[in-house]
C-alpha cells in the first residue's frame, strides 16, 4: 500500500507540474483557461500529502520488517522456518525421547 500511495503522489505531482508548465508556457492562447489555477494548486497539495504519506509508510514498514518476532526453537532459540516448534536437532532428540518411552520392548544386543 506503501508503494501505491508514494507512486500515485509522484504521478500526480508530475502530472500538475507539467499541466502548470503548460499553462504558464501558452497563457495568451484561450484553451489555457481549461486549466484552472486553483484546481492545480489544491491538487498540488494533494499530491504532496500522498506522496509524504507514501514515505512514512514505506519507512514505518522497513521498521517493521526488521522488528517482526521470527519462529524461534523452544529449546535453543535458534531461528527456525515458519510452522515448525524446534530446529532440527532438538526435533530428532525429542522424537528419539518419545519413541523411547512409548516402545518398552527391550533392545536386542547382539
Amino acid at each position: 500500500m506503501s508503494t501505491t500511495l508514494l507512486r500515485l503522489g509522484l504521478w500526480t505531482l508530475i502530472l500538475v507540474l507539467a499541466l502548470y508548465v503548460i499553462a504558464e508556457t501558452y497563457h495568451e492562447e484561450h484553451w489555457t483557461e481549461m486549466i484552472p489555477r486553483p484546481m492545480l494548486a489544491q491538487v498540488l497539495a494533494v499530491s504532496v500529502v500522498v506522496t509524504i504519506i507514501g514515505m512514512v509508510l514505506r519507512i514505518l514498514g522497513i521498521g517493521v520488517d526488521k522488528v517482526r518476532v521470527k519462529n524461534r526453537c523452544r529449546v535453543c532459540r535458534t531461528p527456525i522456518v515458519q510452522g515448525a516448534l524446534y530446529c532440527r536437532e532438538h526435533l530428532r532428540s525429542i522424537l528419539a525421547d518419545e519413541d523411547e518411552k512409548t516402545h518398552m520392548t527391550k533392545v536386542r544386543r547382539r
